[in-house]
């Protein structure tokens, strides 16, 4: 019967390794620290029965676990400490829920000590724990909306310390099956307390989902009220050129006549100066909007650029033109090329006047369209995961700019490639989209 319960045990656990594997793929192939993990799950079973120290069992697999998904997954440490938690404390509450619910049908106080008993519960248990989180995650608990929140470290946190209050609150029901002298008293406090516990992590989980969402959600809406904002701006710009070309041409008519009274008068000299004046003039009185592109939109959010960096002090250069003959939407151009530039902006936010600069060029050849923008930053970038991972306190509001641009690219056929010089501090971002072979022909 142990080896059974061992092999179901590890079958339960090499699914909630794969599973988050899965979710947070590794770089290269992690067979050996999952090998290692498993191991470290057996050698704990065995170790801690044969030393008779059974109550430390539920911590020792939750730290095994906690050290096996941190280097067999691209998870983090808190997120790692998460799955640990998850998969012990699962695996803990519904044998528990099976023990307590047999135990009070027997009503029997020795059911409590047999341990064969114990590991038949064990292969019952787990399985069924298994079916159970099938079930959440294709009603409640998504993939893509855990991944969310396991990417949230503030609300992260606080689930972790809702798991560990667990862990100490179950050790020490657990413990009071050697003080309770009332078997069925005891079992129902043990059931009571292992449905509570589970059905807790579920409920708090999908609450710090929710809250996820509505962050994010707050973080779009700011988003697009700031480029509404520099919309406006955009517009007024306009309003300003047409005034101003109006005005212009309220005297133009009267400049014309005078110009051609003294071409028939043969005065070519003071024709000359007369020109030159009505140049001047216009220049002086009409403001000129300069092309950057050779789209109207994308022109329009260039020209934004550049007054904000006009306004901020940093030095631009742009080279870009339309994405074409690309499956890229209009919507998702706007969206690449204004995150680009916010983060762009923001960087060079952070480093002294005289060093600040952003080019954005794009390039056009047979099989790609690429973007790249280059600007100055204060050499302060994390990598984890080949993923760039915000600088900022509040984690949850920012950083997802760029995540945004490498969904739109990848869903496209496409891919982004990061270069941080922290020598010369120095940040690029090329963005490379292939044709549409059927939009090329």
């Amino acid at each position: 019967m142990i080896c059974l319960a061992m092999i179901t045990a590890l079958l339960y656990y090499l699914i909630f390794i794969i599973y988050y594997q899965y979710l947070f793929p590794a770089k290269g192939s992690k067979f050996p620290q999952i090998l290692l993990t498993l191991s470290g799950v057996i050698a704990s079973y065995l170790c801690l029965s044969t030393w008779n120290l059974l109550l430390l069992n539920f911590p020792v697999i939750i730290m095994v676990m906690a050290v096996g998904l941190r280097f067999s997954t691209g998870m983090n440490w808190l997120q790692a400490s998460y799955g640990g938690f998850a998969s012990a404390i699962t695996a803990y509450c519904f044998r528990g829920i099976f023990t307590a619910v047999i135990a009070l049908l027997h009503n029997g106080c020795d059911f409590l000590y047999n341990a064969d008993v114990y590991y038949t519960m064990t292969l019952f248990a787990l399985p069924a724990s298994i079916l159970f989180r099938y079930l959440l995650r294709r009603t409640i608990l998504s993939d893509d909306k855990l991944i969310q929140f396991l990417n949230n470290d503030s609300q992260l946190k606080l689930v972790v310390v809702y798991e560990l209050a667990a862990v100490v609150n179950l050790v020490v029901i657990d413990f009071g099956r050697y003080l309770s002298p009332n078997s069925n008293w005891y079992m129902t406090i043990a059931l009571g307390a292992c449905v509570l516990t589970f059905f807790m992590l579920v409920y708090v989980v999908y609450q710090s989902i929710r809250g996820t969402e509505l962050l994010e959600y707050q973080w779009r809406t700011k988003a697009l009220e700031e480029q509404y904002y520099r919309q406006l701006q955009h517009y007024k710009s306009y309003q300003k050129y047409t005034e101003s070309f109006r005005a212009f041409r309220h005297d133009y008519k009267s400049m014309i006549v005078s110009l051609k009274s003294l071409i028939r008068a043969d005065d070519n000299e003071k024709a000359v100066q007369l020109i030159d004046d009505i140049y001047d003039d216009m220049q002086r009185k009409v403001q000129i909007q300069k092309k950057y592109s050779d789209n109207v939109i994308l022109d329009a959010m260039l020209q934004d650029l550049a007054n904000i960096c006009a306004e901020k002090e940093i030095r631009f250069s742009f080279n870009v033109f339309a994405p074409r003959n690309t499956r890229l939407s209009l919507l998702d151009s706007i969206r690449v090329f204004s995150n680009i530039a916010n983060n762009a902006v923001e960087a060079c936010e952070k480093v002294p006047v005289d060093d600040r600069f952003i080019e954005i060029a794009s390039g056009n050849d047979q099989h790609w369209v690429t973007l790249e923008a280059v600007n100055s930053y204060n050499g302060k970038a994390i990598v984890q995961n080949e993923k760039l991972v915000t600088t900022k306190p509040e984690k949850h509001n920012h950083g997802l700019g760029l995540g945004i641009v490498k969904e739109i690219a990848e869903n496209m056929g496409g891919f982004v490639i990061y270069d941080t010089d922290t020598e010369n501090r120095i940040f690029s971002i090329r963005i490379h989209i292939p044709h549409d072979q059927e939009e090329s022909k």
